[in-house]
């Protein structure tokens, strides 16, 4: 049978497959045949075992494994699959970049992120009672790449990053800025780039 790998955890040692027939199968590092480890994207030949769990996962047969064919970086053809820790990480390293495009969904899956671990530091800020320690190293540590997401979110709507400024007009601004991040991004492409879907 054939698969895709829809994720792989190295901690619990088990991963998720998604069948050709639509239904999904977990398995356990164990039952992974080749050299190098299971990566998310990669299609897989299998067997399924009383249990419903696939095992005997070697790469699909049609195709040599080359190690730029898959890489462990996640790509916009299966971004489908990402949950919030992914578009966190993706903003992440995408620290500085205020050049091309952020579909919405990357932007506010970030700013969910975000909301997340701001409230745990101030949990924690709570707890050890450091006041706005661990709340302000956060703040500072993400101020850039959010600003680049937020840059880049704009390019998407084909707008430029400049007009994120619009915030310092009190409340209209605000509306603004948020109608627009809202707004869905160009089908095309536009004068920052391929559309990020």
């Amino acid at each position: 049978m054939k698969g895709t790998i829809l994720d792989f955890s190295v901690q619990t040692n088990t991963g998720i497959i998604s069948g050709e027939d639509a239904k999904r199968y977990q398995f356990i590092g164990s039952e992974w045949k080749e050299a190098t480890s299971p990566q998310r994207g990669q299609i897989v030949d299998y067997d399924i075992n009383e249990q419903g769990q696939a095992i005997a996962i070697y790469f699909e047969l049609k195709t040599t494994f080359t190690p730029t064919q898959y890489n462990t970086e996640p790509s916009s053809k299966n971004e489908d699959v990402y949950n919030l820790f992914d578009w966190f990480i993706k903003c992440i390293k995408n620290y500085a970049n205020f050049n091309g495009r952020a579909r919405r969904k990357e932007y506010w899956f970030f700013r969910l992120s975000m909301l997340i671990i701001s409230i745990s530091a101030s949990f924690i800020d709570a707890i050890l009672e450091t006041e706005i320690l661990f709340i302000g190293l956060f703040i500072l540590a993400t101020f850039i790449p959010d600003l680049a997401v937020s840059v880049r979110r704009l390019h998407d709507i084909n707008k430029s990053g400049w007009w994120y400024l619009i915030t310092l007009i009190p409340i209209f601004g605000i509306i603004l800025l948020i109608i627009w991040l809202a707004k869905e991004g160009d089908q095309h492409n536009n004068m920052y780039g391929e559309s990020p879907k």
